[in-house]
């Protein structure tokens, strides 16, 4: 209690504070500010009708901050032009990037907790082996591991030449692949949590190395505590301080990631329903952010808007994970 009243005295820490709190009371009123057509199954974008033109239609009485196109072919050849409402998505889509952001930074921190924990605690040759595991994800680029989980994705149903008797081989769905599909789980929310852990995996390890020699720790020893409820209710709690602002800071990280990897085109498809809708903005607008004659503000509504949306986005839990870092750090000096 001590704790969050100087939290919320020092007028340092409402900034981002206020920032988080905006992007969750759009998600929560996502309703009231861009009502669905189908309020039962409202959907992350909206489809605008009357707009044939391939540009980006923009801002308007209709659509206030414009439209991205999509050419879409249907299953038997005739094609579409669809018009996405940019502010439509840019509302819906603060929740699919709050659960994005949220699921993956807690997916990676669980992760290395429960890693650096029993590693660091057990000691010896298994804490050896765990953490040159941790260094050798550590020299993996992430952007090498959203390529491998969307190759594995996408290798399902594939045609391949069988040489021997030169036939065509299916390449069957891999209870993986069935997985994935079924949740209906994004590639990269799951390359990123497989290589962000590693981080709180080392922070955790070097803090329980030093807590696991304290005198408390003995005392619950001596009592009789079992090895689990001495890592779970004494050491992990006294050592998750430096985890929590971490994972602030990875909330927006996260986010921002998925949307470079969306815009460079290795994010898998546009119509993919996994892939959050800001990411989706991206990919549908990155080939008209030059603009006729290399004029970048032609079509500013494609990318201006949601570009803001994820720099505030990632700002705003970055300066939190800040502020955190103050208040639960005691050695710092409160400003």
């Amino acid at each position: 209690m001590k704790g969050l009243v100087r939290f919320a005295v020092n007028w340092r820490n409402w900034p981002p504070f206020l920032l988080v709190s905006l992007f969750v009371f759009v998600a929560l009123a996502a309703p009231l500010l861009a009502p669905p057509e189908d309020p039962n199954h409202p959907s992350d974008a909206r489809i605008v009708e009357g707009y044939t033109d391939p540009a980006p239609a923009p801002p308007d009485e209709n659509v206030v901050l414009g439209t991205v196109a999509y050419y879409s072919l249907g299953a038997l050849g005739d094609a579409n032009m669809l018009h996405f409402d940019v502010f439509y998505s840019l509302v819906w889509g603060t929740r699919s990037i709050l659960r994005f952001g949220l699921i993956t930074a807690f997916g990676a921190a669980t992760i290395g907790v429960l890693m650096g924990a029993v590693s660091s605690y057990v000691g010896g040759a298994l804490d050896a082996l765990l953490m040159r595991v941790t260094d050798a994800f550590l020299a993996f680029p992430v952007i090498a591991g959203v390529w491998l989980f969307q190759t594995l994705m996408q290798t399902a149903g594939m045609r391949l030449t069988d040489y021997t008797n030169f036939s065509w081989v299916t390449v069957p769905e891999t209870w993986f692949q069935r997985w994935v599909s079924a949740w209906d789980i994004d590639p990269v929310m799951l390359a990123l949590i497989a290589f962000s852990w590693m981080a709180y995996a080392r922070i955790i390890n070097v803090n329980i190395s030093v807590l696991k020699q304290t005198e408390y720790v003995a005392a619950a020893r001596s009592l009789g505590a079992g090895n689990l409820r001495i890592i779970f209710r004494h050491l992990v709690p006294n050592a998750i301080a430096p985890i929590i602002v971490l994972l602030a800071r990875d909330v927006g990280g996260m986010v921002v990631q998925q949307a470079a990897f969306a815009f460079i085109g290795v994010s898998g498809t546009v119509n993919s329903t996994a892939i959050p809708e800001w990411s989706r903005l991206l990919m549908l607008g990155r080939n008209w952010v030059i603009g006729q004659w290399g004029n970048p503000f032609v079509h500013w509504w494609v990318y201006i808007p949601v570009t803001l949306a994820l720099i505030l986005f990632g700002v705003g839990w970055n300066m939190l994970g800040d502020r955190l870092n103050v208040l639960l750090n005691p050695r710092e000096v409160v400003k």
